[in-house]
């Protein structure tokens, strides 16, 4: 398969990096692996959860998918799913087990080194999922089961006990590489705890207290028992022994970073300050729970009602919120990176990264991909259609709230290209498996040209730029300054070489000269294109490559 792009269907599609594919996932992902392995910082996916009503369908890795889906019964001859995974089927975790291994091993390959993966599921799965993404990921890489608690009571239809929860796995592609996790302080606690203020405040902001002697569960440290000098000259000692080392309690003094509060017994106690910004001015920032308690799927429904009006649209999508709070923990607003969704829905993730950008200024990027599965809405047709949907009625709503105040983000990517998973330019080879040599001859005769018959040039560019390693936001120019052949110049962020396409009949000797070439960059054409002194003086010039 390929990658075709599907021109205005998407919003600001030559300057956006944003990337949404149609298509099954598992197809999807392989044709990625080139273009994107160890550059994806984050990956979020809600995958089915195998209620015995999801699609769950066996992959086949010898014939496309089409055929294999029909071959096995599963699509009608319209492609509609015919297929559930039901509990009465004897393979019931086997088959979702066996959709979801060769995704997340193929996803793996994608992430950075820092990078991350969140999986959302429920009861049916969790232990085996864990289990999967161990073999997967290694167990060394786990970091957490995040408990999500997705509703805040009701139940009355529950037959047992009322489930308010569900889980997030969280593994590291490598957790040696994992830094400290720290998120931004909420507005609710900033307001609950950081009130005071002292002479520190223009740069730090406002402050809270702690107090300043350890606790028995710390080992005894002899040299941290001294006294401090309180402002009216008492000389206070610890009951015990300090939190901090002299040095560090006289530089606090210094810049009246303690305080001294009265207790109930009358006696001045010391604490420290925890001040809301630090030396420098940056906002302090708070380790993450392993709950998530705030944030409700009734939020998700809300959001589908306020961008369709209609919240039948789509039923149960995550809300943006527990979302954010996962790009809060990996992804850094100041970097460009890439998150990716490929059990996309109706595009939460991509809402969410849009909004947090917008929020704290970032450039982060998105990948969704999404199956066209047909759906009972009567206003859209496939759930992917539904995605393609609320990235534009969200991209149109943060437009709009720019609309007549200061721009203090110019270059805020609101925009996505568009593109659908669809067969390959290239012919596919059929095994030969006749006796008679006149039908080996025969096979041979078909690929005098490897491309398949009424090929496009935008097509066959898009999948040249995956077979070659270049990204899907790739910049492609046309370089007008040749005439006399239509050749196309594509630059990708992160990769040193250049890539040149021509993919015209003939190109003349003119051309040749015109182009200026590097030894690493690459030039793609028709081999017929070529007289064979041309392709010398290309090869000695450039890395050439015939089709």
């Amino acid at each position: 398969g390929t990658l075709v792009p599907q021109p205005g269907e998407g919003i600001n599609e030559d300057a956006t990096h944003n990337i949404f594919i149609e298509g099954d996932n598992l197809e999807v992902l392989k044709l990625l692996q080139k273009s994107y392995a160890g550059r994806v910082k984050m990956i979020y996916i809600d995958p089915p959860y195998n209620t015995g009503n999801d699609f769950v369908y066996p992959d086949d890795y010898s014939e496309p998918l089409e055929a294999y889906l029909q071959r096995t019964g599963q699509v009608d001859d319209v492609g509609q799913k015919l297929t559930t995974n039901t509990r009465t089927s004897g393979r019931f975790h086997s088959n979702w087990l066996n959709m979801m291994y060769p995704r997340l091993l193929l996803a793996r390959q994608l992430l950075r080194e820092d990078g991350a993966i969140f999986v959302s599921i429920d009861d049916t799965e969790i232990h085996n999922l864990r289990q999967l993404m161990n073999e997967v990921f290694g167990e060394e890489n786990f970091i957490d089961n995040i408990i999500w608690k997705k509703r805040y009571g009701g139940g009355a239809k529950e037959k047992f006990l009322v489930t308010l929860h569900e889980y997030i796995l969280f593994y590291a592609k490598d957790a040696e590489s994992f830094d400290h996790l720290y998120v931004p302080l909420s507005e609710e606690s900033i307001k609950r705890y950081y009130k005071s203020k002292d002479t520190n405040f223009d740069v730090r902001g406002h402050y809270r207290t702690h107090p300043l002697e350890a606790t028995k569960s710390m080992g005894d440290r002899p040299n941290l028992v001294f006294p401090i000098t309180a402002p009216d000259g008492t000389k206070i000692l610890p009951e015990r022994q300090w939190l901090w080392s002299q040095e560090r309690v006289a530089d606090a003094l210094k810049n009246n970073e303690i305080e001294f509060i009265k207790g109930n017994d009358g006696n001045l106690k010391v604490h420290s300050k925890q001040y809301l910004r630090d030396r420098n001015g940056k906002t302090r920032e708070a380790k993450a729970f392993s709950i998530i308690d705030d944030v409700y799927s009734q939020h998700g429904t809300n959001e589908i009602l306020d961008l369709f009006e209609d919240a039948q649209v789509f039923s149960f999508p995550k809300p943006t919120g527990l979302i954010t709070q996962l790009l809060q923990l990996i992804t850094d607003e100041q970097s460009e990176d890439i998150v990716l969704d490929f059990f996309a829905g109706s595009g939460s993730t991509a809402h969410a990264l849009l909004r947090i950008n917008r929020e704290d200024v970032g450039n982060r990027r998105f990948i969704l991909v999404q199956l066209p599965e047909p759906t009972i809405n009567g206003k859209y047709s496939t759930i992917s259609e539904i995605c393609r949907e609320r990235i534009r009625r969200v991209i149109e709503k943060l437009r709009d709230e720019k609309v007549g105040k200061l721009d203090f983000q110019p270059n805020e990517d609101l925009g996505y290209r568009s593109f659908t998973l669809e067969h390959s330019n290239y012919k596919d080879w059929q095994p030969y498996t006749d006796s008679e040599p006149r039908q080996l001859e025969t096979l041979f005769d078909r690929f005098e040209t490897p491309l398949v018959e009424g090929w496009q040039p935008q097509n066959l560019l898009s999948e040249i730029l995956l077979l070659q390693g270049f990204p899907l936001d790739s910049r492609i120019v046309p370089l007008g300054e040749i005439e006399s052949n239509a050749v196309q110049r594509v630059h990708a962020e992160g990769v040193a070489h250049e890539l040149f396409v021509c993919l015209d009949e003939k190109i003349g000797d003119e051309t040749i000269g015109q182009l200026h070439l590097r030894a690493e960059d690459i030039f793609v054409c028709l081999d017929s294109a070529l007289s064979d002194e041309a392709k010398i003086r290309l090869a000695d010039r450039c890395n050439l490559k015939v089709i």
